[in-house]
């Protein structure tokens, strides 16, 4: 018999096990304070659960196998937000409005090049039936709150808007996920390429020149409107309307606007943003809106949240002091 460990999943015990529990009580207090609700899914769905709709960007982070007592094909979760909007349209049809928490185990089929590990503990919230701005803002705050909770030293929080990529490359031949991977690059000559690739010119692939130097902030950003196409001046204004509302009250953590802030996952609709920290070489959080993912699984409402892996808070220093 081989006790070889499987590559990408560890153990956790003793000093680092009871961390992870003093964090996420932390938390999990945090999200009970703002009115959210923790909700706590299996570990297994069926495939087409985690697939449907926008989670079809989940897809090639799956692990399915067929489950021995012949309930067919069954899936382990790479992400809980999928789960969640399945629980809203199911289970909680009565509730107009959703503000659900989370934290639980999820397991990627391939390691990540971050940190080679295939199971995250993912903690987070979804805030679904509020519309626009309001649930944006109401988010974006708390996943402030939770980086100061954990004493990240000099955090940040920059904030974009999917739609503003998918303006650009709306007439391109490549794909979106092939444009948001160059994004994630940083490489404006990377990015030249491409959208000689991509067949892209003028104003456009000034644009993404820009996003790729990490030049497109707030200023950027207001010399562009008018200047691209009516869907990239819809995503501007609406990230401006957003960013508006946050510079009050964000004492101790920087708000960045950001246009080449990519998702996580491309299940993204609107508004998105990631949690950066001083001395940490990696996103801390992920967030954002995800209209269509509700509708996908059959109710149509509003949705919006964040989530974050706590085994790589820990790593990046959280305060775990009770």
């Amino acid at each position: 018999m081989s006790h070889r460990p499987i590559l990408g999943l560890e153990d956790a015990f003793g000093v680092r096990a009871a961390s992870l529990r003093v964090l996420q009580n932390k938390l999990l207090n945090v999200f009970a304070e703002a009115g959210f609700e923790e909700v706590i899914p299996p570990i297994l769905e069926r495939p087409e659960t985690l697939k449907s709709g926008a989670g079809c960007f989940l897809a090639d982070q799956t692990v399915v196998f067929s489950d021995p007592a012949d309930a067919g094909l069954l899936a382990v979760r790479p992400d809980m937000t999928p789960q969640i909007a399945r629980i809203a349209a199911t289970r909680l049809l009565a509730s107009q409005v959703l503000r659900l928490c989370y934290s639980g185990t999820v397991i990627l089929a391939r390691p990540e090049s971050r940190r080679g590990s295939r199971q995250q503990w993912q903690t987070g919230v979804e805030c679904l039936g509020i519309a626009g701005v309001d649930g944006d803002v109401e988010v974006i705050r708390l996943a402030a709150q939770c980086m100061q909770t954990a004493a990240f030293k000099h955090p940040v929080l920059q904030v974009g808007h999917i739609g503003l990529l998918k303006a650009l490359v709306a007439d391109s031949p490549l794909s979106l996920e092939r444009w948001t991977e160059m994004l994630a690059h940083r490489s404006p000559d990377d990015m030249d390429a491409l959208a000689e690739d991509g067949k892209l010119a003028g104003a456009y692939r000034e644009a993404l020149m820009m996003m790729a130097s990490g030049k497109a902030d707030a200023g950027w950003l207001n010399g562009r409107i008018g200047k691209i196409n009516e869907d990239f001046d819809v995503a501007a204004r609406d990230l401006q309307a957003v960013v508006e509302q946050l510079t009050d009250n964000m004492s101790g953590i920087s708000l960045q606007v950001d246009a080449a802030v990519m998702p996580r996952f491309l299940y993204h609709s609107g508004v998105i943003f990631a949690g950066f920290a001083e001395g940490v070489p990696y996103a801390l959080l992920h967030g954002g809106r995800y209209d269509a993912m509700m509708a996908a699984h059959g109710r149509d409402m509003p949705a919006t949240g964040f989530s974050f892996d706590l085994w790589a808070w820990l790593d990046g220093g959280a305060c775990v002091e009770s």
